[in-house]
């Protein structure tokens, strides 16, 4: 029997030791989770516990970034300043034997408008993700299109959703938690610090412009495992205003002029500057938020 089996006897126990792998995700020091996790999956020694150590971080990566890249550098408007990124299964997912799940990628790219990116740190960004209400963020993402993909995690994460024991019922006290139940917590984190790895390699390998920080997370997937990764402090540039051009002087004296507002003519409004005109005028009741999905995208 493994250690943790018996930790995991407890819900306490197993809050306990997820609470120190949130740590390691949201502090961004991923090499020591992983050396962790290694450590845990080694001793575990059960099927999926080896079949995760074969799904080495460096087999993980993410296509699609310099689409990205571009999409930021050439953006009209307000300059992005902050990017969310998930990864998430399909809802109608059939679950046949051989159906292979391979997840997709959410996106959403913002400007200071909603939240002040730029001047955010690493526990200031987490800390605003986790919020309970829901990050200021949340509904004002950008209208702008960008597919990315995230190749490599098809086998573990089929092996996870295909998985007969997710859960486990603490009923009369037991003394230890199901090796099958711990295996399956530890390759969930494992996926996890696999998109993880692969986001922090990319935003390393391939910085976005003006050094937009990236927030990742999992979308209706446990782990709710949160990181923020590109973000070099003190190297980001501030946004540039653009101020608006005078009013041509007047040619007229004042008495002879009626004024009259005149509506400047401007491009077909954006999405977000639509959900902004609806939010201003036609107030709904916010939906209650759940999950990380609600924290980052703002998404039933």
């Amino acid at each position: 029997m493994h250690e943790i089996q018996t930790q995991f006897a407890t819900q306490e126990g197993e809050e306990e030791w997820m609470a120190v792998m949130h740590e390691y995700f949201h502090r961004g020091e991923l090499l020591n989770a992983q050396q962790y996790l290694e450590m845990q999956l080694q001793s575990l020694g059960t099927e999926l516990a080896t079949r995760c150590l074969i799904d080495d971080p460096d087999r993980v990566s993410i296509s699609g970034w310099e689409e990205l890249q571009e999409a930021i550098e050439l953006a009209e408007g307000d300059a992005i300043t902050g990017v969310t990124l998930a990864i998430a299964n399909e809802a109608d997912r059939a679950f046949e034997k051989g159906q292979v799940h391979h997840p997709y990628m959410m996106l959403g790219l913002y400007s200071d408008d909603p939240f002040a990116f730029s001047q955010a740190d690493e526990a200031k960004l987490v800390e605003e993700a986790l919020a309970e209400d829901g990050p200021a963020w949340a509904g004002f993402d950008e209208d702008i299109e960008v597919f990315l993909e995230c190749d490599g995690l098809s086998a573990i994460n089929t092996a996870l959703v295909h998985h007969k024991e997710r859960h486990f019922f603490r009923d009369n006290a037991p003394q230890e938690a199901p090796a099958r139940y711990v295996e399956y917590v530890l390759a969930c984190w494992w996926r996890a610090l696999l998109f993880h790895r692969a986001v922090e390699k990319i935003c390393r390998e391939k910085p976005l412009p003006n050094q937009v920080p990236v927030l990742a997370g999992m979308v209706d997937m446990k782990p709710d495992a949160v990181s923020v990764h590109g973000l070099v402090e003190g190297q980001r540039p501030a946004p540039q205003v653009v101020e608006e051009e005078p009013q041509t002087a007047e040619l007229l004296p004042a008495s002879m002029i009626t004024r009259r507002e005149v509506e400047e003519m401007k491009e077909p409004p954006s999405g977000a500057d639509l959900r902004k005109r609806i939010a201003q005028n036609e107030p709904e009741p916010e939906p209650e938020k759940k999950g990380l999905v609600a924290r980052l995208f703002g998404r039933n």
